[in-house]
């Protein structure tokens, strides 16, 4: 139980959240498959910082260990589905099936095989709870995942040079650093990772539709000239 681990990951809930819900209003409005990826694996994000929430305000029990290491792990794969369909919507539909494949197994293996009461009582389990045939499944998410999300982002920036894309990316890194050194054992960067990442990314979000909204009064202006 840790009150600090508990606020951290409360605000990283709100903010996914808020994100997923922006991100998710957009696809109601226009439909896009990215969109559509975006407030998926943002609401997926959402849920996993607030099982750790709920395991940081009482305890780590097999049931919600089991619900957060479900949805964390993939979540990232989830995001760079998003990203893939940016570039290439043949590529958004071959991740996509991929993702839901590899799902289906990991959910399944999950569910079924059994969970560390031992690795429970850390202050931060992170994969540890489960065995290593378990564990070798969330590599298969989050490295095609990263690649995906940062490498995209990171790409759109070298071209464009706008600063929301850079916002993205190194909130994407921040994430991604905190995942590893978790499954390498050093798990207190977890949680302010999560928090910090996910904050990054929102900002250049929200950039991205500052900037929309401004290319848009301009376009309308010159078109009343």
């Amino acid at each position: 139980m840790s009150p600090e681990g508990a606020a951290v990951s409360l605000g990283a809930t709100l903010v996914s959240l808020a994100f997923s819900a922006l991100v998710f209003n957009q696809w109601l409005s226009r439909r896009k498959s990215y969109q559509l990826a975006w407030a998926v694996g943002l609401f997926m994000y959402a849920l996993a910082a607030f099982t750790q929430f709920l395991a940081e305000s009482s305890t780590w029990s097999p049931d919600i260990y089991r619900v957060y290491y479900l949805v964390a792990a993939p979540l990232v794969a989830v995001l760079g589905i998003g990203s893939t369909f940016l570039v290439s919507r043949r590529l958004g539909l071959a991740f996509s099936v991929y993702t839901a494949v590899l799902l289906v197994g990991f959910a399944w293996v999950v569910a079924t095989s059994p969970v560390d009461a031992v690795a429970l009582a850390l202050a931060i389990p992170g994969g540890s709870g489960f065995p290593l045939s378990v564990r070798i499944w969330s590599p298969l998410f989050t490295v095609p995942g990263s690649l995906a999300l940062i490498g995209i982002a990171a790409y759109s920036y070298w071209r464009t040079r706008l600063a929301f894309n850079a916002w993205i990316a190194v909130g994407a890194v921040v994430v991604a650093a905190g995942g590893t050194l978790a499954r390498f054992g050093v798990t207190w960067p977890l949680y302010l990772g999560e928090f910090i990442g996910i904050a990054l990314m929102f900002w250049g979000f929200l950039a991205s539709q500052d900037l929309a909204k401004a290319r848009a009064t301009a376009s309308e202006k010159a078109a009343s000239l």
